[in-house]
Formats: structure tokens, sequence, C-alpha cells
């Protein structure tokens, strides 16, 4: 059974607003100070918000607890390694990544595959300008590697998305990827945007939906609660646990018309992907979902 949306929140202020989301900042200056992506990712808002956040994980790696940027390198080096495999079988050529964010993620995989990989990343209005801005400045965009804006689970945002897909190739594969997208969103806005991707999938030869997830029994204890109350007030929403398991969502994804669901934990990939490896990786599930009709 589905929780019911248990949300957490907690009004704290944050150091200054822009239309861009502070986790997108956040997570460019992680990444980027991690090797992942060039120093054009990053941003001097990031840089202040992962100080400001400094001493709060300090505290929680010594006492223990979760580190945010472990959870984010495992997720992220995960799904890097789960879109590579597909492309090394030869299934997808074809990639669109919903709420890229500030993720260097576009940029390296068509930086190593070239004109052999078509690579959409989509965003909401401001975000898509600022990621075009990155990308022109360092080279990748072009035919097959372009930014477009597109708010998915707002207004016609489906109807939009099936309208980029319809530029793709359906007689190759296509991986659509969200990344840090899930959990700020409420369970109907889940729902609807897997039953869009599992039709949108299915009119190509081969489809895979590849995304993080937190499940609120990976979540459990005082210092996770903690550290997602702090989450939630950090990007001035709530932070949504839809469901209790991991196998509740993937039925939820079967429901939604996805025929073969693997739930991963970074842990059974450790000694394999970098990062897996850290503490409290397991906080965050990998789904990997497929029509599993062709």
């Amino acid at each position: 059974m589905v929780r019911d949306d248990v949300v957490m929140r907690l009004s704290l202020p944050r150091p200054s607003a822009d239309s861009i989301s502070p986790t997108a900042h956040y997570t460019g200056h992680v990444w980027a100070r991690n090797g992942l992506g060039g120093h054009e990712f990053s941003t001097d808002r990031g840089r202040l918000y992962y100080e400001v956040l400094r001493p709060f994980m300090a505290v929680s790696r010594k006492l223990g607890g979760p580190v945010l940027e472990d959870v984010l390198l495992a997720r992220h080096r995960l799904l890097d390694h789960l879109l590579e495999e597909e492309m090394a079988t030869g299934r997808v050529n074809q990639v669109i990544e919903l709420a890229s964010g500030l993720s260097p993620r576009g940029h390296e995989f068509s930086r190593r595959h070239g004109s052999s990989i078509t690579y959409v990343e989509t965003d909401l209005p401001d975000m898509a300008e600022r990621k075009r801005n990155i990308l022109r400045e360092v080279g990748s965009l072009g035919r097959h590697h372009r930014v477009e804006a597109l708010d998915v689970v707002g207004g016609d945002g489906l109807d939009e998305l099936r309208r980029m897909a319809g530029t793709l190739d359906p007689a190759d594969g296509l991986a659509v990827v969200s990344e840090g997208l899930l959990n700020y969103l409420p369970i109907g806005a889940v729902r609807g945007l897997w039953a869009g991707l599992g039709g949108l999938l299915n009119r190509f030869e081969y489809g895979i939906y590849l995304s993080d997830l937190h499940v609120a029994a990976d979540n459990r204890g005082v210092l996770n609660t903690v550290g997602a109350k702090l989450l939630g007030a950090f990007v001035r929403s709530g932070t949504h646990f839809h469901f209790t398991w991991a196998d509740e969502a993937a039925a939820a994804l079967r429901a939604s018309g996805f025929g073969i669901v693997e739930p991963h934990s970074p842990s059974e990939f450790a000694g394999r992907v970098a990062d897996t490896e850290r503490p409290h990786a397991d906080l965050v599930r990998i789904m990997a979902a497929s029509p599993g009709t062709k």
C-alpha cells in the first residue's frame, strides 16, 4: 500500500532566492568538486549552500548519520553506470533527461559518444537557459545535444514531452532519465508522470526509464528524519516518501505500463561503481523500468 504522502516540512529561511532551485545549485557544486564535470557547472550560490550545510553534514557524519554529499554521489554514479550499460548493449542511443539542472551528465555522455548519441536535456525555462549557456561555453551544444524548456509535471508538460520524443527516431532505443525530481513531487504528479512515460517509451524499439527514488523504509531513524526535514527546509518544499518499500514503487511502475522493473541499491555495485560504497548510500534506490513489450 502507498503511504498517505508522508511530507516532512520545516520552515527555515534560505540565503536568497532566484528562479533556479537551491538543490540545483548545491548538487552542481557537489558534482564539480568531486570531478564530475568541470567548474562551469558549479555556481557561487552552490558553493555558498555547500558551506552553509557543511557543519550540519560534519555533525551527522560524526554521529554516524547520513551525509547528503555521499548520497548524491552514489545516485549520480549509479545512474551514469546504468545508462552507460544500456548504451554499451546498443539498445539505447537517444536520451531525454528530465529536470537536468546543473548535472554534467549530458555533456559527459555527448563528449564520450559524439554523434552516436542524441541527448536532450530539459528543465524549467530559467534553468534551461542557464544550462544552454554553460553547454555553449564548453562547446557541447549541437545537433546531437540540446536543451529544451519543459515543466514536465505542469500544464501540458506531458504533451510537450511527447512532442520532443516525436522528434527522435522510434526505430532506435530511448532512455528517459530523472535525478533528484520524484521526491519533491506529490504522489499524483509521480503517478501521472509514470503513466505518461510508460506510454511514451512503448513507442520506441526499446525504452527504459532510469530514476532515483527514496522510500520510507530505507530512511527511518532519528538522524534520517532530521536530515529529511533539513532538506525540505532547504528547498522550501516538502520531501515526499510516496512508498514504504521499493517493491511498492515497482508495483506502481508496473501499473503505469512498465513490464520490467528493477529497484537497485547502490551497495549492490560496491567495488564496481565509484562512490556506491559510501556510508548510507542505500538511502536512495535507482529504479530501472522498461515497457518490456519489445
